[in-house]
């Protein structure tokens, strides 16, 4: 693990760990099945099915007997989503005053399974967009977390050592993202993701909110 008053470069994912983009993701993926001729979904299909990108949550929705309808569903989805990506969704609290004192002290990287129209969206909408360096989203990618791919782009990026870099997260494939990188994987607790899974990845440190992670860098 490295010490993180060594760190260069911090690695956020988006979903679950900055923001939380639930409500406005839902409400595509209902936008999408109405579209497409489906019909309404129930809660319990929208639910959980952040992580691994729209169209992993879709075959997941729409399961092997409905399989028809994923494609057609995400073309919608596609074009739905960034116009309403930022309506209910809101910054975690201390997202940015964390990514406010620690700006100039370590560059900041976004690595999301997320498209990137939709990405920008979000974070221009909600006011953090300027502090970040680099974006990596499912557009940039060609293999998903738990892959180590977008933190290697970060890296390579950045310019810097593998130990360098702090990847913070809210699921399992976060941790091990970073931990096949060659970084720190850092666990949320606040996120969607299960903190017995974030420990049994084998996160290096785990935290309840951003601001933990200021006196350790600064």
């Amino acid at each position: 693990m490295v010490k993180l008053g060594q760190c260069e470069a911090v690695v956020w994912d988006l979903d679950g760990v900055l923001v939380d983009t639930e409500p406005d993701l839902k409400a595509s993926f209902r936008a999408a099945a109405r579209a497409v001729g489906y019909g309404e979904l129930t809660e319990e299909q929208v639910s959980n099915r952040i992580g691994g990108g729209a169209k992993r949550a879709l075959e997941l929705i729409f399961g092997g007997e409905h399989a028809e309808y994923v494609e057609p569903a995400l073309a919608h989805f596609k074009d739905y989503y960034p116009r309403h990506s930022a309506v209910h969704s809101v910054l975690y609290p201390d997202v940015k005053e964390t990514l406010e004192s620690l700006h100039g002290h370590v560059r900041f990287a976004v690595a999301t399974a997320k498209i990137r129209t939709a990405t920008l969206e979000i974070l221009d909408t909600l006011g953090i967009i300027d502090l970040f360096d680099y974006i990596v989203t499912a557009d940039d990618m060609t293999r998903m977390k738990p892959d180590p791919q977008s933190i290697q782009m970060v890296q390579a990026r950045f310019g810097v050592a593998p130990e360098s870099v702090v990847m913070i997260g809210d699921m399992a494939t976060d941790i091990q993202a970073a931990h096949a990188a060659g970084s720190t994987g850092i666990g949320v607790t606040y996120g969607y993701g299960r903190e017995e899974d974030i420990r049994a990845a084998g996160a290096d440190l785990i935290i309840s909110t951003p601001k933990e992670i200021i006196p350790l860098i600064r």
